[in-house]
C-alpha cells in the first residue's frame, strides 16, 4: 500500500512539474537562446529521475538507472562498431582540410576523421569520449561555403560533447518514454542540441544567414536523395525548418515552441535580459523538495 501511494504521489507531482515547466518554457521561449532552452529540457528529464533516486524507493530507482545506462552504453558500442566497419580513414587531403578548419575555429581536441566511400551516411560526429567525425564524398564535393558550414556544425558537436548529451537523453527516454510529456521533453532536448550547434557554427562562419542558406541547401539535397530512394523524412524536414527559422528570424527565435493562445497578450520585440534563463533550476528543486516532503510524510 505504501509503495502504491509513493508511486501515485510521484506520478502526480512529476506530471504537474512537467506540465508547469513546459508551459513556462513556452511562455518565455521567445526570450531564451538555444543553450538556455537546452537547460530547461535537461531539467525536464532530470527531475523525474532525481526525485525517485532521492526518495524512499531510491535503491530500486538507482538500480534501474544504472541498468538502463549500461544497456544503452552496450548498444552504443555495438552500433558504433557496426557503423565503422564500413568506414575507412579519410583521404589525407580531406583530413588536412578538415583539421585546418578545426584550427581556424579554435577546436583543439584530438579528432579522428573517417570516410564513408559508399556515400550512404550523413556527415556525423560520434564517440562519447574520443570524437570521431564522419565525412562523405558528397560533403567533400560541396562548394567551399557549404563545406565550411557542414563541417562547422559537426565541429560544434565535438566542442560541445553532444554525442554524450544525446546518449544521456537516450537513457532518460528509455526510463521515462512511457510519459507523453517526458517524450516531448526528450524530443525538445534533441532539437535544442542541434540548434545550439547551429548557433556555434554560425558564429564561427561569421554569417548566420549564409550558414542557414547552406544548411537549407544541404537539407534539400538530402531530401531529394531520400525521395529518389522512396523514403519520407517529414520529421527531419520539420526540424530543419525550425532550425533555419531560428537562425534567420530574430522575431521568432523559437519557432517550435508556442505559448497557448489564451496567454498571448502581444509579442515584445525586445529580448529579456536573461533573468529567467535559468529559472528552471529553482523550479526543479522546488518540485523535488515537494516530492521528498510528501513521501516522508507518507
Amino acid at each position: 500500500m505504501a509503495d502504491a501511494w509513493l508511486m501515485a504521489a510521484w506520478l502526480f507531482i512529476i506530471s504537474l512539474f512537467l506540465l508547469d515547466t513546459h508551459l513556462t518554457l513556452r511562455i518565455i521561449s521567445q526570450h531564451l537562446d538555444p543553450a538556455a532552452r537546452l537547460g530547461w529540457a535537461s531539467v525536464l528529464l532530470l527531475v523525474p529521475i532525481v526525485t525517485l533516486v532521492l526518495s524512499p524507493a531510491g535503491g530500486w530507482a538507482a538500480v534501474a538507472v544504472a541498468g538502463v545506462a549500461l544497456l544503452r552504453l552496450a548498444f552504443h558500442i555495438v552500433g558504433c562498431r557496426t557503423m565503422m566497419a564500413g568506414l575507412v580513414p579519410a583521404p589525407a587531403d580531406a583530413a588536412a582540410r578538415i583539421r585546418r578548419l578545426a584550427a581556424e575555429f579554435g577546436v583543439h581536441r584530438p579528432l579522428t576523421v573517417l570516410f564513408d566511400p559508399s556515400d550512404q551516411m550523413e556527415p556525423a560526429t560520434t564517440g562519447l569520449l574520443r570524437p570521431v567525425l564522419i565525412t562523405t564524398p558528397s560533403v567533400l564535393a560541396l562548394p567551399e561555403a557549404e563545406f565550411r558550414a557542414v563541417i562547422a556544425h559537426e565541429l560544434a558537436h565535438v566542442v560541445r560533447r553532444d554525442p554524450l548529451r544525446i546518449w544521456a537523453c537516450g537513457v532518460a527516454r528509455t526510463l521515462l518514454g512511457w510519459h507523453p510529456l517526458a517524450r516531448m521533453a526528450a524530443d525538445l532536448f534533441a532539437l535544442e542540441v542541434e540548434m545550439a550547434a547551429d548557433q556555434q557554427a554560425a558564429r564561427w562562419t561569421g554569417d548566420r544567414r549564409r550558414y542557414a542558406l547552406a544548411l537549407g541547401r544541404w537539407g534539400l539535397r538530402q531530401a531529394g536523395r531520400a525521395a529518389l530512394a522512396g523514403a519520407v523524412l517529414a520529421g527531419a524536414s520539420s526540424q530543419l525548418v525550425h532550425r533555419i527559422t531560428c537562425l534567420t528570424d530574430e522575431d521568432d527565435p523559437a519557432p517550435h515552441l508556442r505559448a497557448p493562445a489564451w496567454l498571448v497578450v502581444g509579442r515584445s520585440r525586445r529580448r529579456w535580459p536573461g533573468r529567467l534563463g535559468w529559472y528552471h533550476l529553482p523550479m526543479g528543486a522546488a518540485y523535488t523538495l515537494l516530492y521528498l516532503a510528501v513521501t516522508r510524510l507518507a
